[in-house]
């Protein structure tokens, strides 16, 4: 009677993750529905662990155990959650890089702008493909960066940028990732 629920939790732990990563690739408010149907999905999940806890006492499980499961499994839950958001930041750059190589390229030496990017910036030898936000604002972007000091920009979860690139292209920088050789996906704000 355990296994078919664990086996669903899985379901939803695994099903959660890809609502994520595909909300993620939409942005705007498909994250905002999926960031609720998980809150809502977890609040379930909680809620039938009490009630499995509860009903499972007659045979010798201690009630409170099945009751702090989900408690205990916040810290890792949100570890895992933050490893999705990140790569589901990551991935879409690199695969629109990986598709679109050769027209990213081209535009780098001056020609039309590569699939899904809706903006050029340059800073010094650096060119940024604006690929999500608005530009007042937080944005994303395919970076280009020869020097490859991107590197330093670990910024997620509140790691250290270098102050030579904490300020790039008129805007804060975040983070960033290496997408292959001098491409880098980065966030700003």
């Amino acid at each position: 009677m355990l296994w078919p629920r664990l086996r669903w939790c899985g379901v939803w732990v695994v099903g959660g993750a890809a609502a994520l990563f595909v909300a993620n690739l939409f942005g705007g408010r498909a994250m905002l529905v999926a960031v609720g149907l998980l809150g809502g999905c977890w609040l379930l999940l909680a809620l039938d662990g009490v009630r499995t806890g509860w009903r499972w006492r007659g045979i010798g499980i201690p009630a409170l155990l099945l009751v702090l499961l989900p408690v205990v499994a916040v810290p890792f839950a949100g570890f895992a959650g933050g490893r999705v958001l990140y790569w589901s930041h990551v991935a879409p750059s690199w695969w629109s890089l990986r598709s679109h190589g050769p027209a990213f390229d081209a535009a780098l030496a001056g020609g039309e702008l590569p699939p899904g990017a809706v903006a050029v910036d340059r800073d010094g030898n650096r060119t940024a493909f604006r690929t999500i936000g608005d530009p007042s604002a937080h944005w994303a972007g395919i970076v280009h960066d020869p020097t490859d000091r991107l590197t330093a920009a670990r910024g997620w979860n509140g790691g250290p940028v270098g102050r030579d690139i904490a300020a790039m292209f008129g805007s804060t920088t975040i983070w960033c990732q290496r997408l292959d050789s001098h491409w880098f996906h980065c966030q700003f704000g």
